[in-house]
């Protein structure tokens, strides 16, 4: 039996979805390195003569260890990739465990936090602009609705438990449908650079 060979795209996409992936580690690590650095000042405060930051108010000793506790199991959890792919094992559903791991642990963090009224919310967004880094628009799909999921479980919880942390509907609504035209725009894109290699590859292997 003949096995077709791999198609433009699929050897693209296997090749450039590792290099996305350890990017995408990268960037990871580099986010929870920078926004445990402003919890520490939030819990401690920074004054370099200049310039001043006084401590929060609401960020004390429990709250900043469960803050810690979470900033730990991410890295660890960072870590345990980068090892994978030292090692070259690099499953396909990698990509979507990574993902699921990081909106999980956000939320996590936003629900011992300000929920939907934190500014850590936007970090929704970075999780989905580094989808495209694996090339899958499948992956795409898959963190658009996840990051609306997981923004859904901040606002159920504000309503439920914590009425001191809602935000207007309106806004509700404008963010979940900023991250769906988000992730809209970011399928087409993938479509497009699919479009594109395929026809590279054509272009290529033609007479």
């Amino acid at each position: 039996m003949t096995v077709a060979p791999p198609s433009a795209w699929h050897v693209v996409e296997r090749v450039w979805s590792y290099r996305g992936e350890e990017r995408a580690n990268l960037m990871r690590i580099l986010a929870i390195a920078c926004f445990y650095a402003i919890e520490l000042v939030n819990r401690h405060g920074l004054n370099l003569g200049f310039i001043e930051f006084p401590p929060v108010e609401g960020v004390d000793e429990r709250f900043h260890a469960a803050v810690t506790a979470l900033a730990v199991a991410w890295v660890a959890s960072a870590l345990g990739v980068l090892i994978m792919m030292r090692s070259r094992r690099f499953p396909t559903t990698l990509k979507y465990i990574t993902t699921t791991v990081d909106v999980v642990l956000l939320t996590s963090i936003l629900l011992i936090a300000d929920g939907p009224r934190s500014p850590l919310v936007i970090t929704y967004f970075i999780i989905l602009a580094a989808a495209p880094l694996r090339f899958s628009a499948g992956l795409v799909r898959y963190t658009a609705l996840a990051t609306i999921v997981g923004y859904v479980v901040l606002v159920g919880d504000a309503w439920l438990r914590r009425p001191e942390t809602r935000v207007p509907r309106y806004q509700q609504l404008m963010t979940i449908l900023a991250l769906a035209l988000a992730g809209l725009a970011l399928v087409y894109l993938m479509k497009m650079l699919r479009e594109a290699a395929e026809a590279y590859a054509a272009r290529r292997e033609a007479p």
